[in-house]
């Protein structure tokens, strides 16, 4: 009897029976570990999200998981295990312990993943994904002066020049009465304001309508960090063979178009010997190295420069979409913002003036609320020793985070979350303590040291080109805006924004 189990053993291994039942039991294991890795199990939230990241794959791949976290956080509470080493948090308690400016949570590796190097392999290290914090202090201080709000009044005549472009294009439409997709325009306006204040000319993208190479490589690019850095192990594997990358973006990238005009323009920024008139982002850059040389080097300033427009030109495109969509939507929101403009202001916009309109900012600042540019959570790593977060004790190496747009739709903090309501901004409707609250709240731009550093240049090119529209044109949606949609997959896009141009 012996002697025949041992004849019959090599066959029960190669039994399909057996095969089937070890893998089995080798993912059930993998599974279990997952769900119980790091004490993690005591967090509340789906089981099959404690076990697998497939789920929270799937919903991203969906392009609106940020629904599916808003009803998660309803049901369980301000934090939720939304994947196996993922947490996501919605108490306003926590903000800064994850993001104050003194923080020991880092970013998590999940922005590495939108790390761009140039054709030699060197890093431009955008502090919008910069995880080291010493260099990225660096990185912010070296072009403060550039980013300040006083910066901006020596930029805008260039963002006056696109405007310019941009109403004559627009000219066409009013006079033939053809719907215009002011969505995909707005994508061309953005990417050419940027441009040209970053280097002093632009791609002319408004006149030759040829943004698709950039924004399919930049759609390519967020779509597969959403979807991919979500598996530790495909992202680690993906940072040290950066060809499989570079193989996935194809020629689609737009890294090595805008590094190569930063290079030609940041040689010619070297020529600026004063400050006086108008100057472009870089020219500012290249006084501060002349003024210290040590302050910022030559691949910095090419480092902001890229950062500009890979962080910048969407991100802005989207909320102007989003504002026009809802401020028309609403027709007292619109009459509303309509007179205050045209009683206050006149072409050429001028953005001091426009500054300074308080329902014009409460619309901007209401658009941003209700669809910020960025849908899913800003990862932060748990630091060594571990951390205490909405009472639960969570180990080091642990990702949290907090969606802007789970965030901007708490109710405690933003009654009627769904509501379209810019007087909530104003200080006639909501008290000084409220205010607080929700600017303290509002994560469009991030928050702490990791807010976004090119805020003010994207709300120069949004106050100037709002007011700009309703000067030239009364504005109606085509079919009331059935065609209006978007997706999330980190930014989050819109198409089908289809407008009526009536020349006044």
């Amino acid at each position: 009897m012996a002697l025949l189990a041992l004849t019959e053993y090599p066959t029960l291994l190669h039994s399909p029976t057996t095969w089937l039942a070890t893998l089995l039991v080798l993912a059930a294991l993998y599974l279990t570990s997952n769900r119980y890795q790091k004490g993690l199990s005591k967090i509340p939230g789906p089981w099959v999200r404690s076990v697998s990241t497939l789920p929270r794959m799937w919903a991203i791949y969906a392009t609106h998981s940020h629904e599916y976290d808003i009803k998660l956080h309803e049901k369980y509470g301000k934090i939720v295990r939304v994947a196996p080493n993922i947490l996501s948090v919605s108490d306003t308690s926590e903000i800064n312990q994850l993001y104050g400016i003194t923080t020991k949570f880092i970013k998590s590796g999940f922005y590495s993943l939108a790390e761009i190097y140039d054709g030699n392999g060197q890093l431009y290290p955008d502090p919008f994904v910069l995880k080291d914090k010493e260099l990225h202090s660096r990185m912010k201080r070296n072009a403060a002066n550039a980013y300040s709000l006083n910066a901006l009044i020596q930029m805008e005549p260039y963002v006056n020049e696109v405007l310019g472009a941009l109403l004559n294009k627009l000219e066409s439409f009013a006079a033939n009465g053809a719907d215009c997709d002011l969505g995909e325009i707005s994508k061309d306006y953005a990417m050419d304001a940027v441009t040209s204040i970053t280097f002093g000319k632009n791609f002319n993208y408004i006149d030759k309508g040829d943004h698709l190479r950039f924004y399919k490589g930049l759609d390519v690019m967020t779509d597969y960090m959403a979807i991919f850095g979500q598996i530790p192990w495909i992202h680690a594997y993906l940072l040290k063979n950066p060809r499989v990358l570079q193989w996935w973006l194809k020629d689609d990238s737009s890294s090595t178009e805008i590094a190569a005009l930063s290079k030609r323009e940041m040689e010619k920024s070297h020529e600026r010997t004063t400050d006086a008139g108008p100057m472009t982002f870089l020219e500012r850059l290249a006084l501060n190295q002349k003024t210290n040389a040590a302050s910022i080097r030559d691949h910095e300033m090419l480092t902001h420069a890229v950062g500009n427009i890979s962080a910048g030109s969407d991100t802005t495109a989207t909320a102007i979409r989003a504002l026009l969509y809802h401020v028309l939507k609403d027709e007292r929101v619109y009459k509303k913002l309509v007179e205050e403009v045209r009683n206050n202001l006149s072409l050429p916009v001028a953005f001091a003036a426009a500054n300074e309109l308080p329902y014009l900012g409460a619309c901007i600042r209401e658009a941003m609320r209700v669809h910020p540019s960025v849908g899913l959570l800003l990862g932060r790593t748990v630091p060594k020793g571990g951390a205490t977060i909405c009472n639960h004790y969570v180990e080091a190496g642990t990702e949290v985070g907090i969606n802007p747009f789970v965030l901007h739709h708490d109710s405690h903090v933003f009654p009627e979350p769904t509501v379209f309501r810019p007087e909530r901004w104003l200080s006639s409707e909501s008290s000084e303590e409220h205010l607080k609250m929700m600017n303290r709240c509002f994560f469009a731009f991030g928050h702490g040291a990791h807010t976004c550093s090119g805020r003010h240049i994207s709300f120069l090119e949004i106050t100037k080109l709002i007011p700009t529209l309703l000067l030239r044109y009364d504005l109606e949606l085509v079919d009331g805006g059935r065609s209006y949609r978007y997706k999330n997959r980190w930014f989050t896009t819109q198409e089908g924004l289809l407008i009526k141009l009536t020349r006044r």
